[in-house]
């Protein structure tokens, strides 16, 4: 239902913001959408998840003393061995091997122009380079290979140029892995600071990137994320996937690293499948902080502050009509730990919510027309734990087929309150510290037994009585199939 919050928001901008339109045109290409959870142990060994990562992606290993080297320095360079030449400010790579670049640089760009069955690996050591165009740019290749050598610091940094094509600091228009163990710092003031039109992916390094203009990390078919530590920081979307040529393409896979977002807009965006199977992800600002069509969230630790929805799987390509479920939408959430604070709703899905691990704590919208729990299909949870504190304006429980009980109960109180929530012997069952005002919770856990009665106690004085049940819908106008009263059991205390 989001979709279209979000659409009646936008309509009056929306003939100023078409320059700035979040689908990229796509070449073709090809890639898996498999949602394994397989690991990989580092950037240097072969994954045993090969739908995300070949073996070249993971192989940051060169020969130094076979390799031609591109050596910057002002506005042109020198450089020796085959396949590489310079003419003026323009270093051109035409065949596929490994390219070792070092030096500081001012308006040289490297360009890669090899054949499309060419791999060229490109082994940044101590690089420093301006300019007022795509610094690299690879207008053909098979696939290319950004290594940092180890140890190494590099840094890029673009302003304004106006090709419509090459729109990043770094830019491919063919498949884009960055690996290695050293440090890169991108800062794009054009649009993108990095851009693949197919695949992008990392496998290891540390990175600090910045687009004051649009996406910090943009691809257009796919972008796989292993064994990274990332700082993001964008005026647009911080990680981006978009296709709207191919809808099985746009999909975000993030397997472990350590990644910390400030957004523009989105945190993540996908236009199809957003999956995580790991890693640390602290998403400190945005207007939405993950969007895809289906988002799965397997494992790792994940943390979201938005202005918006914290958490919403849509399909921007539905037709559906307002507040219809739309088809092959979800939200999956079958392990890790997941933490929201949102101004919008907290998790929302235009199709099902469904939760069988894992532990997931909701800090809410505080105004009646957003929920902490919001969803146009069904909700069911067969595990892990839910808290969701929230408006109770426009609440929702779970409507679906559970197998795990949760309470509903219309509580207000404030940011610093203490919940717990007892059995019937006043056993505590489980305890939670709000980080914001609200005015209903809803809580699921593994010890919350359908047909009980719990006590729901705040600061230790004010309390309230609920029914446990495996349907709790809440009174909010947005419920799905099965209607928005109360369910069996009775999911409000009194």
């Amino acid at each position: 239902m989001k979709k279209y919050k979000k659409l009646a928001l936008l309509v009056p901008t929306v003939l100023l913001c078409v320059s700035l339109a979040a689908c990229q045109t796509s070449t073709s290409s090809s890639s898996s959408t498999s949602t394994s959870s397989s690991q990989t142990t580092s950037s240097s060994t072969t994954s045993q998840n090969s739908d995300y990562f070949s073996d070249t992606d993971l192989d940051s290993s060169y020969d130094a003393s076979t390799a031609a080297t591109i050596s910057l320095s002002g506005s042109s360079a020198t450089v020796s061995g085959d396949g590489v030449s310079v003419d003026g400010s323009t270093v051109t790579i035409t065949s596929g091997g490994t390219y070792v670049i070092s030096g500081t640089s001012s308006d040289v760009q490297i360009r890669i122009a090899a054949a499309d069955s060419d791999k060229v690996q490109l082994v940044l050591n101590g690089v420093t380079m301006t300019g007022s165009k795509a610094l690299i740019a690879v207008e053909s290749a098979d696939k290319t290979v950004i290594t940092l050598a180890d140890g190494s610091t590099n840094k890029l940094t673009d302003s304004t140029h106006s090709s419509d094509d090459e729109n990043a600091t770094i830019y491919s228009a063919s498949d884009l892995t960055f690996n290695g163990s050293g440090s890169l710092t991108v800062e794009g003031n054009s649009e993108n600071a990095i851009k693949s039109k197919d695949d992008l992916k990392f496998t290891g390094g540390t990175y600090n990137i910045t687009s004051t203009v649009k996406h910090a990390l943009s691809a257009n078919d796919a972008l796989n994320i292993v064994n990274s530590d990332m700082t993001l920081t964008s005026a647009e979307d911080a990680i981006h996937s978009d296709n709207d040529e191919d809808t099985s393409l746009g999909n975000i896979y993030i397997q472990s690293g350590n990644i910390t977002i400030n957004a523009g807009d989105d945190g993540i965006h996908a236009s199809n499948n957003l999956v995580i199977d790991g890693g640390t992800i602290d998403v400190q600002s945005s207007v939405e902080g993950l969007e895809g069509k289906v988002i799965t969230i397997n494992d790792g630790q994940t943390s979201v502050t938005s202005s918006d929805d914290g958490v919403n799987a849509t399909d921007w390509a539905s037709t559906s009509g307002d507040m219809q479920s739309q088809d092959g939408v979800a939200l999956n959430i079958t392990g890790g730990s997941l933490t929201v604070t949102a101004d919008g709703d907290g998790l929302d899905s235009n199709g099902d919510i469904n939760i069988s691990g894992g532990t997931t704590y909701v800090n809410g919208p505080t105004d009646s027309g957003n929920a902490a729990f919001d969803y146009s299909g069904t909700a069911t949870i067969t595990g892990g734990t839910l808290v969701a504190i929230g408006s109770s304006g426009m609440a929702q429980g779970m409507n679906g087929d559970s197998s795990q009980a949760s309470i509903m109960a219309n509580v207000s109180g404030s940011s610093g309150d203490k919940i717990v929530v007892t059995d019937s012997s006043g056993n505590e069952v489980l305890s939670y510290t709000a980080s914001r005002s609200y005015g209903n919770i809803l809580i699921s856990s593994a010890d919350i037994k359908d047909g009980e009665t719990y006590t729901i106690t705040v600061n230790g004085s004010d309390s309230t009585t609920a029914t446990a049940s495996t349907t709790t819908e809440g009174s909010g106008m947005q419920g799905g199939p099965g209607g928005n009263g109360g369910g069996p059991g009775g999911g409000f205390g009194q």
